[in-house]
C-alpha cells in the first residue's frame, strides 16, 4: 500500500513493498513469528542466523533496514553492528537491536555502535513493524531530499554554463556590428545591404537578451526552491524530535505499568530511576522541537523543567525540599545537554533518596555558570545528613554514581567531591564540539 508522506509544500510516495529488511536471529521460533508478520505487512524479508552470514547478505542485498539480535553464535550483535558501520557499502543501513538484554549499559553500547533503535524481547510484532516503518520512512525521505538537492545543484551549474555561452554570443554579435559599421564607411554601395544585416542582427540580439532574462528568472526560481527545501528539512527535523520525545515517554509509561506489577521496593526504585532518566532525555527533544533553533537549547529553561519533574516524583508529601537554582542563560548543543541533564538527574535524585531520610525539610543548591576559561561549571550541593567518612566516590558500585562518572568522561570534564560542608559535587566541562548535522 502506497502512503503519501508530506511536509509543507513537498510530498513523498512511500510503499513498504518497495523496501526489504534483513533479520538476523539464531532462534527459528523468533524468526518464524516476526518474518510472517512483516511479510503480511508487505515487506520483503531476508534472513540470516549468525553475524558472519548477515554481513555478506547485507553487503550484496543492500536491505533498507536490519533487525539484529545481540546474543548469537560466532560474533555477537555488537561486533556485527560495528563491522556494518565500518564498511562503506553498509554503513548507512539503519540497525535496530532485538535482544533480551535491557540494562542501560547494553542500550548505551548499542547506540554508541551506531544503532538507531533498541527493541527488548519478548518481541511484539506490531511494535517491530511500527518502528521499522518509522525508520524506513525517515531514511527514504532523507535520501529523496538529498537527490532533489543534487538535481537542483546540477540545474544551477547548467544555467551558469548557458549564461557564459550567452555572454560569448553577445560579445561576438557586438564585434560583428562594429565590423559592419567599418565596412559601411568603405563600401557605400553596399550601405543598404549592410543596414538590413544590422537590423537582423539587432533582432537576434534582442531575442538573446530576452532569453538571458528568462534564464535569470529561472535561476531565481531555483534558488527559491532550494530555500523551500531547506525549510522543509527543518520541519522534518522538528517532527523527528517530537516523535523521539513521544517514543521515550511511551517507554517510560511501559516502565510505569511494569512497576505496578512488582512488589519488591528495590526493583520499583530501579524502574523509577530509569523513568527519570528517560524523562531527562525526552525533555531535551521537547525543548528542541518547540524552539526556533534546532541545534541548541537554553539549558536554564531545561533545568527548571527537569527539577520540577524530579521534585514531583521524589519529594514526599510531608517533606519541604527547596531548590535554590542559579544558572546563566547558556545555549548548548543536544549532545552536551543530554549528558548534563542525566548527571543532574542522578545527583539530585540521589540527594532526595538518601540525604533527607527521616527529615521533614532541606535545601538543594544547583549552580551552572561559565568560568574565566569559558568552561562550564555545574555545582550540586545539599544540606542533608552527608555520607560516611570512608565513602569513596570512585569505587562505589552505585549505578547512578557510576553513570555520573561515565557521563563526566563523555563530556571530557573533571569532577570534584567536597564532603567537608555536607555533600557538594562540582563538575567542570566544555561544550562537546560535534560537526553540524543540519
Amino acid at each position: 500500500m502506497t502512503q503519501i508522506l508530506s511536509t509543507q509544500g513537498f510530498s513523498f510516495e512511500f510503499d513498504l513493498k518497495d523496501h526489504n529488511i534483513l533479520i538476523v536471529d539464531d532462534n527459528p521460533t523468533n524468526l518464524s513469528v516476526i518474518v510472517d508478520f512483516l511479510e503480511d505487512a508487505g515487506l520483503t524479508v531476508l534472513v540470516a542466523q549468525d553475524g558472519e552470514s548477515s554481513l555478506r547478505r547485507a553487503k550484496y542485498a543492500k536491505p533498507g533496514i536490519i533487525l539484529l539480535d545481540v546474543l548469537m553464535p560466532g560474533i555477537d550483535g555488537y561486533e556485527t553492528c560495528r563491522r556494518l558501520k565500518s564498511t562503506p557499502e553498509t554503513q548507512d543501513i539503519p540497525v535496530i537491536f532485538m535482544t533480551a538484554l535491557s540494562s542501560t549499559e547494553d542500550k548505551l553500547k548499542g547506540f554508541e555502535l551506531g544503532a538507531v533503535d533498541y527493541i527488548t524481547k519478548p518481541i511484539q510484532p506490531a511494535e517491530v513493524l511500527a518502528r521499522v516503518k518509522l525508520h524506513l520512512q525517515f531514511r527514504y525521505m532523507t535520501q529523496t531530499l538529498s537527490r532533489q538537492n543534487e538535481v537542483l545543484k546540477i540545474e544551477i551549474e547548467q544555467r551558469k554554463t548557458i549564461q557564459t555561452r550567452l555572454r560569448k554570443i553577445n560579445s561576438k554579435l557586438e564585434q560583428e556590428a562594429k565590423e559592419r559599421i567599418n565596412a559601411q564607411k568603405a563600401l557605400k554601395d553596399l550601405n543598404f545591404e549592410l543596414e538590413q544585416r544590422v537590423e537582423k542582427r539587432t533582432i537576434l540580439l534582442a531575442k538573446s537578451n530576452h532569453k538571458l532574462q528568462q534564464e535569470i528568472i529561472e535561476r531565481k526560481q531555483a534558488e527559491a526552491d532550494l530555500k523551500s527545501s531547506l525549510t522543509e528539512k527543518e520541519v522534518l527535523l522538528k517532527e523527528i524530535y517530537h516523535r523521539v520525545k513521544n517514543n521515550l515517554l511511551v517507554v517510560s509509561s511501559l516502565l510505569e505499568i511494569q512497576s505496578n506489577c512488582i512488589e519488591d521496593p528495590e526493583t520499583i526504585r530501579i524502574l523509577k530511576n530509569s523513568q527519570d532518566r528517560i524523562h531527562s532525555m525526552a525533555l531535551v527533544h521537547e525543548q528542541l522541537y518547540s524552539s526556533e533553533n534546532l541545534k541548541e537549547i537554553d539549558i536554564s529553561i531545561y533545568i527548571q523543567a527537569l527539577l520540577e519533574k524530579i521534585s514531583s516524583s521524589h519529594v514526599k508529601m510531608k517533606q519541604k525540599i527547596d531548590f535554590i537554582v542559579d544558572t546563566q542563560e547558556l545555549h548548548l548543543n543536544i549532545e552536551t545537554v543530554n549528558s548534563c541533564g542525566l548527571i543532574i538527574n542522578e545527583l539530585v535524585t540521589n540527594a532526595l533518596e538518601h540525604a533527607f531520610v527521616d527529615r521533614p525539610q532541606g535545601n538543594i543548591w544547583l549552580s551552572l555558570q561559565r568560568n574565566d576559561k569559558c568552561e562550564i561549571v555545574l555545582t550540586i550541593k545539599d544540606d542533608g545528613r552527608g555520607v560516611p567518612p570512608d565513602f569513596d566516590f570512585y569505587e562505589t558500585e552505585s549505578l547512578g554514581l557510576r553513570l555520573v562518572r561515565i557521563l563526566t568522561r563523555q563530556l571530557e570534564g573533571e569532577i570534584e567531591l567536597d564532603l567537608e560542608n555536607n555533600t557538594c559535587f562540582k563538575i567542570t566541562f566544555s561544550e562537546l564540539n560535534y560537526s553540524d548535522r543540519l
